[in-house]
């Protein structure tokens, strides 16, 4: 029998975290959260360790201000970078673009509670899905510019809503 993905989620302080937590609890995974003032090098290495009893992931949260304001996410995403996937929501999917060289900054209108209409590739996790695909939205912060190592996946108009890294196994959701 195959061991649960055990997913280390970073908190960045947002009030959503724990709507994330409790859906991933149904569905058998094993979460360990961690706020993102913890050192990211002792993270990293709790990782490795799991990594030696089964699959993991690391989740970027949802939270307040700016990638490089999110305590140890920017520390702690260079040092998974190649070794362990990586799922951002929101700021961490903000987080996954500055990391790999893109720009992000204030979004022309802000998104707090709004619904929006997304074109997506069809592709992944993106395979059956209606198109367009009605998704809530709830960010002031956007990706201003993608770097070529990024696909853009999903987009609203000229604003890139999920982006993946192959080489890395990193995946953002706006």
């Amino acid at each position: 029998m195959s061991q649960p993905i055990t997913v280390f989620l970073l908190d960045n302080v947002d009030s959503f975290t724990y709507n994330l937590v409790d859906e991933l609890r149904t569905m058998e995974l094993n979460i360990v959260v961690y706020r993102n003032n913890v050192d990211a090098r002792m993270l990293f290495e709790k990782m490795q360790l799991q990594a030696e009893s089964g699959p993991v992931l690391l989740l970027l949260s949802p939270g307040p201000g700016a990638p490089h304001e999110a305590g140890c996410m920017p520390e702690l995403l260079s040092m998974v970078q190649g070794h362990f996937p990586v799922l951002g929501i929101c700021l961490g999917h903000q987080a996954i673009v500055a990391h790999y060289g893109g720009t992000v900054g204030r979004a022309e209108d802000v998104m707090h509670g709004k619904s929006s209409a997304i074109t997506h590739t069809g592709e992944a996790m993106f395979a059956g899905m209606p198109q367009p695909l009605h998704v809530a939205r709830y960010h002031s912060l956007m990706a201003l510019e993608l770097p070529d190592g990024l696909t853009p996946l999903a987009k609203v108009g000229t604003t890139v809503m999920a982006v993946y890294q192959s080489d890395d196994k990193m995946l953002g959701f706006q």
